[in-house]
Protein backbone atom coordinates (compact mmCIF):
# COMPACT_ATOMS: atom_id res chain seq x y z
CA UNK A 1 0.00 0.00 0.00
CA UNK A 2 2.81 1.85 0.98
CA UNK A 3 4.47 1.77 -2.20
CA UNK A 4 0.98 2.61 -4.54
CA UNK A 5 0.44 5.59 -2.33
CA UNK A 6 4.26 7.14 -2.96
CA UNK A 7 3.38 6.07 -7.08
CA UNK A 8 0.21 8.04 -7.10
CA UNK A 9 1.35 10.94 -5.45
CA UNK A 10 4.24 11.16 -8.15
CA UNK A 11 2.18 10.35 -10.67
CA UNK A 12 -0.06 12.87 -10.22
CA UNK A 13 2.68 15.83 -9.80
CA UNK A 14 4.60 14.58 -13.04
CA UNK A 15 4.57 17.38 -14.93
CA UNK A 16 3.32 17.09 -18.77
CA UNK A 17 0.70 14.09 -18.13
CA UNK A 18 -3.05 14.35 -18.75
CA UNK A 19 -5.26 12.94 -16.61
CA UNK A 20 -6.28 10.44 -18.97
CA UNK A 21 -2.37 9.52 -19.10
CA UNK A 22 -2.21 9.34 -15.45
CA UNK A 23 -5.15 7.02 -15.31
CA UNK A 24 -3.85 4.50 -17.64
CA UNK A 25 -0.38 4.68 -16.04
CA UNK A 26 -1.47 3.58 -12.59
CA UNK A 27 -3.90 1.30 -13.96
CA UNK A 28 -1.04 -0.80 -15.72
CA UNK A 29 1.04 -0.34 -12.55
CA UNK A 30 -1.79 -1.68 -10.53
CA UNK A 31 -2.16 -4.74 -12.45
CA UNK A 32 1.14 -5.30 -13.05
CA UNK A 33 2.38 -4.33 -9.40
CA UNK A 34 5.01 -2.55 -11.30
CA UNK A 35 5.67 1.06 -9.75
CA UNK A 36 9.33 1.53 -10.30
CA UNK A 37 9.25 0.15 -13.98
CA UNK A 38 8.70 2.82 -16.55
CA UNK A 39 9.55 0.70 -19.56
CA UNK A 40 6.82 -1.62 -18.89
CA UNK A 41 4.71 1.08 -18.07
CA UNK A 42 5.84 2.51 -21.41
CA UNK A 43 4.87 -0.83 -23.25
CA UNK A 44 1.54 -1.61 -21.62
CA UNK A 45 -0.32 1.74 -20.45
CA UNK A 46 -1.32 2.91 -24.35
CA UNK A 47 -0.12 6.69 -23.66
CA UNK A 48 0.87 8.77 -26.20
CA UNK A 49 4.43 9.50 -27.66
CA UNK A 50 4.12 13.26 -25.92
CA UNK A 51 3.07 11.47 -22.48
CA UNK A 52 5.88 9.24 -22.82
CA UNK A 53 8.46 11.76 -23.26
CA UNK A 54 7.37 13.52 -20.76
CA UNK A 55 7.63 10.47 -18.41
CA UNK A 56 10.75 9.73 -19.32
CA UNK A 57 12.27 13.45 -19.28
CA UNK A 58 10.49 14.40 -15.91
CA UNK A 59 10.06 10.90 -13.66
CA UNK A 60 13.28 11.25 -12.07
CA UNK A 61 14.15 14.93 -12.26
CA UNK A 62 14.53 17.41 -9.50
CA UNK A 63 12.00 19.33 -10.22
CA UNK A 64 9.80 16.52 -9.69
CA UNK A 65 11.61 15.59 -6.36
CA UNK A 66 11.09 19.21 -5.14
CA UNK A 67 7.51 18.96 -5.72
CA UNK A 68 6.80 15.99 -3.92
CA UNK A 69 8.49 16.80 -0.89
CA UNK A 70 6.75 20.22 -1.00
CA UNK A 71 3.29 18.35 -1.56
CA UNK A 72 4.47 15.86 1.40
CA UNK A 73 3.83 18.60 3.95
CA UNK A 74 0.15 19.07 3.28
CA UNK A 75 -2.93 16.16 4.08
CA UNK A 76 -3.51 14.06 0.69
CA UNK A 77 -5.65 10.85 0.52
CA UNK A 78 -5.36 8.75 -2.58
CA UNK A 79 -7.31 6.33 -4.39
CA UNK A 80 -6.27 3.44 -2.82
CA UNK A 81 -7.53 5.40 0.77
CA UNK A 82 -10.35 3.88 2.70
CA UNK A 83 -11.40 7.69 3.24
CA UNK A 84 -11.41 8.73 -0.87
CA UNK A 85 -15.33 8.55 -2.05
CA UNK A 86 -16.59 5.57 -3.50
CA UNK A 87 -18.71 7.78 -5.64
CA UNK A 88 -15.95 9.76 -7.14
CA UNK A 89 -13.69 6.67 -7.70
CA UNK A 90 -17.10 5.17 -10.34
CA UNK A 91 -16.53 8.25 -12.42
CA UNK A 92 -14.60 8.58 -15.52
CA UNK A 93 -10.63 9.28 -15.44
CA UNK A 94 -11.28 9.54 -11.21
CA UNK A 95 -8.49 11.93 -9.42
CA UNK A 96 -5.59 9.61 -8.34
CA UNK A 97 -4.77 12.14 -4.92
CA UNK A 98 -6.80 14.51 -3.32
CA UNK A 99 -5.19 17.06 -1.59
CA UNK A 100 -7.24 18.99 1.41
CA UNK A 101 -7.84 21.24 4.49
CA UNK A 102 -10.10 20.77 6.72
CA UNK A 103 -12.93 17.90 7.61
CA UNK A 104 -12.57 14.84 5.40
CA UNK A 105 -15.66 13.01 7.04
CA UNK A 106 -17.70 15.26 4.84
CA UNK A 107 -16.35 13.35 1.98
CA UNK A 108 -18.74 10.60 3.14
CA UNK A 109 -22.03 12.42 3.55
CA UNK A 110 -24.82 13.21 1.68
CA UNK A 111 -23.95 16.11 -0.76
CA UNK A 112 -25.38 17.98 -3.11
CA UNK A 113 -23.31 19.41 -5.96
CA UNK A 114 -24.49 23.31 -6.79
CA UNK A 115 -21.96 25.47 -9.56
CA UNK A 116 -23.81 28.26 -11.57
CA UNK A 117 -22.78 31.33 -13.63
CA UNK A 118 -20.32 33.68 -11.67
CA UNK A 119 -22.18 36.83 -13.09
CA UNK A 120 -25.31 35.58 -10.90
CA UNK A 121 -28.95 37.13 -11.27
CA UNK A 122 -31.31 38.54 -8.77
CA UNK A 123 -33.28 35.13 -9.56
CA UNK A 124 -30.23 33.13 -9.04
CA UNK A 125 -29.67 34.88 -5.49
CA UNK A 126 -33.31 34.23 -4.57
CA UNK A 127 -33.45 30.98 -5.35
CA UNK A 128 -30.36 29.96 -3.45
CA UNK A 129 -31.76 31.55 -0.61
CA UNK A 130 -34.93 29.95 -0.44
CA UNK A 131 -33.61 26.84 -1.71
CA UNK A 132 -30.31 26.00 0.54
CA UNK A 133 -31.42 26.59 3.94
CA UNK A 134 -34.02 24.04 3.39
CA UNK A 135 -31.18 21.34 2.54
CA UNK A 136 -28.61 22.67 4.50
CA UNK A 137 -31.53 21.96 7.56
CA UNK A 138 -32.03 18.29 6.09
CA UNK A 139 -28.07 17.71 7.13
CA UNK A 140 -26.73 17.68 3.34
CA UNK A 141 -23.45 18.60 2.35
CA UNK A 142 -23.40 21.82 0.09
CA UNK A 143 -20.47 21.13 -2.55
CA UNK A 144 -19.42 23.80 -4.83
CA UNK A 145 -16.37 25.62 -6.76
CA UNK A 146 -15.56 28.66 -4.42
CA UNK A 147 -15.71 30.73 -7.96
CA UNK A 148 -17.62 33.95 -8.39
CA UNK A 149 -21.28 34.48 -8.47
CA UNK A 150 -23.63 31.06 -7.48
CA UNK A 151 -20.50 29.21 -6.35
CA UNK A 152 -19.53 31.75 -3.38
CA UNK A 153 -22.94 32.46 -2.18
CA UNK A 154 -23.99 28.74 -1.98
CA UNK A 155 -20.97 28.57 0.38
CA UNK A 156 -21.83 31.18 1.99
CA UNK A 157 -25.14 31.04 2.80
CA UNK A 158 -24.30 27.35 4.02
CA UNK A 159 -21.78 28.74 6.44
CA UNK A 160 -24.35 31.48 7.57
CA UNK A 161 -26.65 28.84 8.05
CA UNK A 162 -24.24 26.70 9.98
CA UNK A 163 -24.46 24.23 7.42
CA UNK A 164 -21.36 21.55 6.03
CA UNK A 165 -20.14 22.54 2.78
CA UNK A 166 -17.03 21.51 0.72
CA UNK A 167 -14.91 23.43 -1.54
CA UNK A 168 -13.42 22.17 -4.95
CA UNK A 169 -10.86 24.10 -6.16
CA UNK A 170 -9.19 23.81 -10.15
CA UNK A 171 -5.76 25.28 -8.29
CA UNK A 172 -3.22 24.06 -5.51
CA UNK A 173 -4.49 24.72 -2.11
CA UNK A 174 -2.05 27.39 -1.66
CA UNK A 175 -4.38 29.34 -4.22
CA UNK A 176 -7.30 31.51 -4.15
CA UNK A 177 -9.49 32.28 -7.20
CA UNK A 178 -10.84 34.82 -7.08
CA UNK A 179 -8.39 37.01 -4.68
CA UNK A 180 -11.38 38.81 -2.86
CA UNK A 181 -12.39 35.27 -1.80
CA UNK A 182 -9.79 34.50 0.54
CA UNK A 183 -11.40 34.66 3.54
CA UNK A 184 -14.27 32.75 2.28
CA UNK A 185 -11.51 29.93 1.22
CA UNK A 186 -10.11 30.04 4.72
CA UNK A 187 -13.39 29.49 6.23
CA UNK A 188 -14.53 26.77 4.34
CA UNK A 189 -11.43 24.92 5.08
CA UNK A 190 -11.77 25.56 8.80
CA UNK A 191 -15.61 25.07 9.60
CA UNK A 192 -15.86 22.40 6.48
CA UNK A 193 -13.44 20.77 3.46
CA UNK A 194 -11.80 22.37 0.98
CA UNK A 195 -10.78 19.52 -1.75
CA UNK A 196 -8.12 20.30 -4.99
CA UNK A 197 -6.20 17.55 -7.15
CA UNK A 198 -3.60 19.85 -7.94
CA UNK A 199 -0.68 20.22 -6.06
CA UNK A 200 0.50 23.36 -3.77
CA UNK A 201 1.78 25.67 -6.22
CA UNK A 202 -0.70 25.17 -9.62
CA UNK A 203 -2.24 27.81 -10.42
CA UNK A 204 -6.07 28.15 -11.43
CA UNK A 205 -5.59 27.64 -15.57
CA UNK A 206 -8.65 27.59 -17.37
CA UNK A 207 -8.70 23.65 -18.21
CA UNK A 208 -8.40 23.10 -14.82
CA UNK A 209 -12.08 24.23 -13.89
CA UNK A 210 -13.92 21.75 -16.53
CA UNK A 211 -12.07 19.36 -14.83
CA UNK A 212 -12.62 20.58 -11.28
CA UNK A 213 -17.05 21.04 -12.32
CA UNK A 214 -16.65 17.35 -13.15
CA UNK A 215 -15.38 15.90 -9.59
CA UNK A 216 -17.98 18.33 -8.13
CA UNK A 217 -20.53 16.62 -9.72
Amino acid sequence: MLQAREFLLKLSLCPGLSPISRWRLWRTAERARAFNNLSLLIERAGISIRAQNALLTKWDSIELREKIQLNMKQSYITIVDSEYPRQLSEIFCPPLVLFYQGDLSLLNTQGLAVVGARQMTSYGEATLKGILPIIIKRGITVISGLAAGVDGLSHEITLKNQGKTIGVIGSGLDQVYPRNHQYLQQTVAEQGLVISEYGLGEKPLAWHFPERNTKTH
